[in-house]
């Protein structure tokens, strides 16, 4: 064989070989670069598993503090909540010590407004006789509020006062009225209080004029010539006449 033919068939052989290696090369590139891209899926896959996680945990973090605060806001809650209990317990000891001292008080009144309606009932009987019907009816009425249970204390005790005020309030002042004659039944006569001081009565023809004394519990006359003054002390205490200085009839003074 020639050199020629030699270096032809040289030739040939080595582009055979090129034309068969250059397809292994290449799917050896592909195949790296399938991996590549697999292992970049992988990486952000792998990325984005790690930043969901981060994410969670910062949302399991920022949920575990909010839990944290409201667990503090309940015990500040307990704590308020126990110093109002505390507070309760207090007042309601408070109360009822105060319920103590009520009813202790109560039992008290008792006894002591059924004393002050037997005080005021002696006293209008040891008085003046003026307004007997009226003031006997008010002592009534007191006495039958304090045997009545369902009048409370209260209640009690203001018709108790009241009639006391009521007793004060005939010691002041100049008042007249009309009622019965004190001796003489059938015939009505103008009455004339001066406070408590003197009661006396004149007849409607001023012929007969008394005055009670204290003394004999009876009354006696009042000689004529004060029916002027005592007309007058009658007009002054009706509002018929202006205010002026008026006497009395007591005892010694017929």
């Amino acid at each position: 064989m020639s050199k020629i033919s030699i270096a032809k068939h040289l030739l040939l052989a080595g582009a055979a070989a090129l034309v068969f290696t250059i397809p292994a090369h290449a799917q050896t590139l592909e195949s790296a670069m399938r991996t590549a891209k697999s292992s970049s899926a992988a990486s952000a896959a792998s990325q984005q598993r790690v930043e969901t996680l981060d994410d969670e945990a910062d949302t399991m973090i920022r949920d575990y503090r909010a839990l944290l605060q409201q667990i503090d806001n309940i015990k500040l809650f307990v704590d308020q909540q126990d110093v109002y209990l505390q507070s309760q317990k207090a007042e309601l000891k408070s109360l009822a010590r105060q319920l103590d001292t009520v009813e202790a008080i109560k039992q008290g009144m008792a006894p002591m407004m059924l004393r002050m309606t037997v005080a005021i009932e002696d006293a209008i009987e040891d008085d003046l006789p003026f307004l007997l019907d009226e003031r006997r009816a008010r002592v009534s009425r007191v006495k039958a509020a304090l045997a009545n249970p369902k009048v409370t204390p209260v209640e009690q005790y203001r018709q108790v006062l009241n009639a006391y005020k009521i007793e004060v309030s005939y010691g002041q002042g100049l008042d007249s009225y009309e009622g019965a004659h004190p001796t003489r039944s059938g015939e009505k006569v103008n009455f004339l209080r001066y406070g408590r001081v003197s009661l006396v009565y004149m007849t409607k023809d001023e012929t007969d004029i008394g005055y009670y004394d204290r003394s004999t519990k009876s009354w006696l006359p009042v000689d004529g010539g004060r029916a002027l003054s005592i007309r007058q002390a009658i007009r002054v205490a009706k509002g018929e006449a202006a205010p002026k200085l008026v006497f009395a009839p007591i005892v010694g003074a017929n």
